[in-house]
């Protein structure tokens, strides 16, 4: 009888076991199921993405950044973003992006746009200054701008991956001029004194340096970067 008894608890318990083994087994696959549909549906962020797409559904809402000063100057230049929403499958995603600054003088407060048009991807806007690892306050010398004019993958989208068009300005924004067009990537800069930046950056699949003049704001020594010997 007492065997009986015994065979009956361990049989009941594992009965009570298997039951809550069950109900935690449906609970992970539920939540595991939350989870995939949520991350599935959710809002994907971007950022430097530009849809051109001619399409009804893309909405795009405009508001003015973050002011950053040129010190040395009475100028400070606010980025004018933009933040695109739109469906993409079964999800929805937004992207946000700079199209233009708008440069103000805090003394007398004229003011003015960068471009005429917010068409465009401005990939970063850099403010040169030669001091600028220094602690004390820098001398803005001139603005060096990445910007995306054309979608030249065909991808209806403008990104990082189209062509790149190099430009700058005085540091309140005058001045804008394009100093190289159509650049694959674009690797880097060095201020090589007051008056002169060296550029690096690829075209065509070919590395070159070159000097800007930044009074005139003129390119000059464009040469290919040496190739690795085989």
């Amino acid at each position: 009888m007492k065997e009986s008894k015994f065979f009956k608890f361990v049989w009941r318990l594992n009965g009570l076991i298997l039951m809550i083994a069950g109900i935690l087994a449906i609970g992970v696959l539920v939540f595991a199921g939350y989870k995939i549909i949520t991350d599935i549906t959710r809002e994907r962020n971007t950022h430097n993405i530009v849809n051109v797409q001619d399409e009804d559904d893309i909405k795009e809402k405009w508001q003015l950044g973050n002011m950053s000063d040129i010190e040395g100057s009475p100028w400070i230049m606010i980025p004018l973003n933009s933040n695109q929403s739109y469906a993409q499958s079964y999800y929805s995603k937004s992207s946000s992006s700079v199209r233009n600054y708008l440069f103000i003088n805090s003394q007398n407060n004229e003011k003015h746009w960068l471009f005429n048009t917010n068409e465009y991807l401005i990939l970063e806007a850099e403010l040169l200054s030669k001091n600028e690892y220094e602690s004390n306050e820098r001398n803005i010398l001139a603005i060096l701008y990445k910007v995306v004019k054309s979608d030249s993958d065909s991808d209806k989208r403008l990104t990082n991956k189209d062509l790149q068009t190099i430009s700058i300005s005085l540091p309140n924004g005058i001045g804008y001029k394009e100093i190289l067009n159509g650049v694959d990537n674009f690797i880097g800069k060095k201020i090589v004194n007051e008056k002169s930046l060296l550029l690096l950056f690829q075209k065509e699949g070919i590395g070159y340096s070159a000097n800007v003049n930044l009074t005139k704001f003129t390119v000059s020594n464009k040469t290919e970067l040496p190739k690795v010997n085989p």
